[in-house]
């Protein structure tokens, strides 16, 4: 099966439980490898298929203005059902602003101008702590704080896993 084909499965019969409700994601990464200065939380509920259909054409323009921001970290996005989910991490808040001034402006006055979608929540949080960021050596085991970016093991002093993004 290809990604498509879980995203189509997904779209077409949702699975759930009485206290779950499963359906896709993915995740889109800038390489900008800094600590989040904030970070955004959306859900977002479509009416029927065709507005969810609309929301995603949104998001992919929304993703495309992201990733030409420099202060731009990641996003991890989905769909529930109708509902759909957002989680950007961005370096400051006014990286956020200039990115959300693009298409993203364009979707707000569809929001607020027309009858679409039925519900949504949005909001911004800053950072209480942000804890440090942990890579396995591969060659001895030891599990190295690298928060401060540095490239060998202070265990063995042979050299680690390159540092992965924080979200």
């Amino acid at each position: 099966m290809t990604p498509e084909d879980f995203v189509a499965l997904a779209l077409a019969e949702p699975l759930e439980t009485e206290v779950a409700r499963y359906g896709y994601s993915m995740r889109v990464a800038s390489g900008n490898k800094r600590p989040p200065g904030v970070i955004a939380l959306t859900w977002i509920t479509g009416k029927d298929a065709g507005e969810r259909d609309r929301m995603r054409q949104h998001s992919k323009e929304n993703v495309r203005d992201f990733l030409e921001e420099p202060g731009f970290i990641s996003i991890v996005t989905g769909f529930i059902g109708l509902r759909g989910f957002t989680v950007t991490a961005w370096e400051d808040e006014a990286s956020m602003n200039r990115a959300m001034a693009k298409h993203h402006a364009v979707a707000m006055r569809e929001l607020f101008g027309e009858d679409f979608v039925a519900s949504v929540w949005t909001s911004v949080w800053s950072p209480v702590r942000i804890n440090r960021l942990w890579v396995r050596c591969t060659a001895c085991a030891s599990l190295e704080d690298v928060s401060d970016d540095h490239r060998d093991c202070t265990a063995c002093d042979a050299p680690l896993p390159e540092r992965p993004e924080y979200w």
